[in-house]
């Protein structure tokens, strides 16, 4: 089989576009809800690729180490509204369809290749040697995973990269892509050049009364009032309601048992490092630069001041200082760091460890432990968190008393005064606009524009409390009157008229630089300034104009001084001659071509990989 796929190495795309078309819409069936999908039942599967199959537990764990990793930066809310459970299930599912494909080729992970993967990771090894199973298993615990889940996973990510290696060995960079990619990186061009930009000429316009009349006659459909509505609520305010409450120390104890996690303090380690740098380095310089580090790596660990050495060979910015990164916790370094430094004992040395800034030789020198803080040490604390959470508790059970007393009485006044809350009245408003004293109410505002006029709403939660309110008046959406509108109509007849002379200055200029004036000429007809730009690259920005796109080969091409075709983009017109060149020297491309080759082959096989 794997013969004749090589064989047929030339009809691949299209075996991949049938195979990734069946898997996405056929083979890949979901059992989870569009809602939260960590609420699933353990034990059940979520969703089915081919013959496989993504367990409940295979996902809540991918989900539970991703919640991890991205502690303190995402809360619960966050996740939710960016749907990042739908995002880890379908990255599942990718890497359940790669799966699938590469046995179904024959391609396997043996036992040896899995256990030598393990070996490579720094994490798995101290001096050279395993670990061994008992501090093996101890990291995968503090990870929250188990060995066959682990190991598992070692096994896809080795079939992956089979598969990868299969898909695209036939994927290469010839001397003209790598001529091109390093005349794109390369070659600079300096721009004489001046930009009409309609936004700027909105001061240099005047509009007339009679002009808004006209340019409102014309787009009276642009101009409407929408429905506005005003409320009447009860407030109850958290914190005026504080005050009353009383906390016991069983509530004070109760809130940190369900919280301590919180206050623990993390595991921290203090470090420092020696980086040899890669990035941009061919395969064979990179394994000159390891067989370096390796020497410096054994000075270290025969007892050689780690910090002159970090002052003698390091390329980061830390060698001044001995390499010293200070104390971090965990999520502060890039992973492959992260994880040897806090797996090494204080004063160890590590093996090479390679990451994309280059190769590493960490020492670590002391660590904090994770710590739990005692009831004790956090008790006053936590007290005005249990405090201000038991008055918002209070508010919302007397809101919701004041919402049934005021089905039969609405009175609203009377009600406030029965729960010494008191009446507010909002302003005519729009759906979406502040409400003033309780600012962006989403709720509240949803609730005013789904009830009748007179009708009372339900307990509804604010930043400072809860409200009942009630709608006590609807004005109803309508077109607006030129006077209604005047504000709007008079900007935007300003910017018409800008536009309007900015496509007026535009046609000159085409119309001049077509028939063979320079740019000097366009410029005192259109009153512009030429200026010069400084050197740049291809896809770098014009100032005052941005990004060029393709645009920017007609700036590497056109003979100096010659105009170019002027660019309008967004309301704003780049004219435009090359002032200077900075050519390639051909000597110099010649010997950065294998470089460039060997920058941009993993990513011409990435796209490649990923396409399919």
């Amino acid at each position: 089989m794997l013969d004749f796929m090589r064989r047929q190495r030339s009809s691949l795309k299209w075996v991949w576009v049938i195979l990734i078309f069946i898997f996405s819409v056929t083979l890949v069936t979901l059992y989870i809800p569009a809602g939260d999908l960590p609420n699933i039942t353990v034990g059940s599967d979520v969703a089915s690729v081919g013959s496989d199959s993504i367990s409940a537990r295979e996902f809540q764990a991918a989900y539970r180490n991703y919640v991890e990793r991205m502690r303190g930066q995402l809360n619960p809310e966050m996740l939710r509204a960016f749907h990042f459970e739908r995002q880890i299930m379908d990255a599942l599912v990718v890497q359940h369809v790669i799966t699938e494909e590469a046995k179904r080729l024959g391609l396997d992970a043996t036992p040896a290749e899995i256990e030598q993967k393990i070996l490579e990771n720094p994490v798995f090894r101290e001096n050279g040697a395993f670990i061994g199973a008992t501090r093996y298993q101890a990291i995968l615990s503090q990870n929250n995973l188990t060995i066959e889940d682990f190991e598992s996973g070692v096994a896809n990510e080795i079939l992956k990269e089979k598969l990868r290696s299969f898909i695209t060995a036939s994927v290469s960079v010839n001397d003209k892509d790598a001529e091109e990619e390093y005349k794109r990186r390369n070659e600079k061009a300096k721009l004489d050049y001046f930009v009409v930009d309609a936004s700027k000429l909105e001061d240099k316009v005047t509009v007339s009364e009679k002009d808004e009349r006209d340019y409102y006659e014309k787009n009276k459909a642009k101009y409407t009032i929408p429905e506005k509505r005003k409320a009447k609520y009860v407030f109850l305010e958290s914190l005026k309601l504080r005050s009353e409450v009383k906390v016991s120390d069983d509530e004070l104890r109760q809130y940190y048992e369900q919280h301590k996690d919180e206050y623990t303090l993390p595991e921290r380690v203090k470090a420092q490092h020696i980086l040899f740098k890669t990035q941009g380095k061919t395969p064979e310089e990179i394994e000159k630069i390891k067989e370096k580090a390796r020497g410096v790596l054994e000075r270290a660990k025969k007892g050689e001041d780690f910090s002159s050495l970090a002052k003698q060979y390091s390329e980061d910015s830390t060698a001044a200082n001995g390499g010293d990164l200070g104390d971090f916790g965990r999520g502060q370094m890039v992973p492959d760091f992260e994880r040897v430094a806090f797996s090494l004992g204080v004063g160890a040395i590590s093996d090479l460890v390679q990451t994309q800034f280059g190769v590493h030789i960490i020492k670590v020198n002391s660590k904090q432990e994770r710590r739990e803080r005692s009831f004790d040490e956090l008790k006053e604390a936590i007290r005005p968190i249990v405090e201000t959470r038991k008055a918002e508790q209070r508010a919302s059970d007397l809101a919701q008393q004041a919402a049934v007393d005021l089905v039969s009485n609405k009175d609203l006044d009377a009600v406030a005064k029965k729960y010494n809350a008191q009446v507010k009245e909002t302003p005519l408003i729009e759906p979406g606009q502040p409400i003033p004293e309780l600012g962006n109410a989403a709720e509240l505002d949803r609730k005013m524009f789904t009830m009748n006029k007179g009708e009372i709403g339900t307990a509804i939660q604010v930043d400072r409390g809860y409200v009942v309110p009630q709608v006590v008046e609807i004005a109803a959406a309508h077109p607006a009157s030129f006077e209604e509108a005047r504000d709007k109509v008079a900007a935007d007849a300003k910017k018409d008229k800008a536009n309007q002379l900015a496509d007026e200055k535009t046609k000159q200029i085409q119309e001049m630089l077509k028939s063979g004036k320079d740019l000097a000429a366009a410029a005192k007809t259109v009153g512009a300034e030429i200026k010069t730009s400084d050197f740049f690259t291809r896809g770098a920005s014009v100032p005052e104009f941005g990004s060029i796109g393709e645009a920017d080969k007609e700036m590497f091409t056109l003979p100096l001084g010659k105009p170019g075709t002027p660019l309008t983009v967004a309301g704003k017109t780049l004219a435009f001659a090359v002032k200077e060149r900075q050519e390639i020297n051909p000597e110099e491309m010649k010997k950065s071509l294998e470089m460039v080759r060997a920058e941009i082959l993993p990513q011409r096989r990435e796209q490649y990989f990923n396409a399919y």
